[in-house]
């Protein structure tokens, strides 16, 4: 995979993370939900595993 193609699939999977965020946090809360770490989600969670896919499509295009 390119790194095109890495920042491409961090991107999406970060939108599709921050749709979650929005959605359990709403409009106001969710910019600074993810900055306090509450939009990480509990473990075992839905937007925990999102949360987690985003961080780990975000480490493969860094360290590419």
């Amino acid at each position: 995979m390119g790194r095109l193609d890495l920042l491409r699939a961090a991107s999406e999977a970060e939108k599709a993370w921050m749709s979650a965020v929005l959605a359990e946090f709403g409009e106001r809360d969710a910019g600074i939900a993810r900055f306090q770490e509450r939009a990480n989600g509990e473990a075992g969670s839905e937007l925990r595993k999102l949360h987690d896919r985003y961080q780990r499509a975000y480490a493969a295009y860094k360290s590419s």
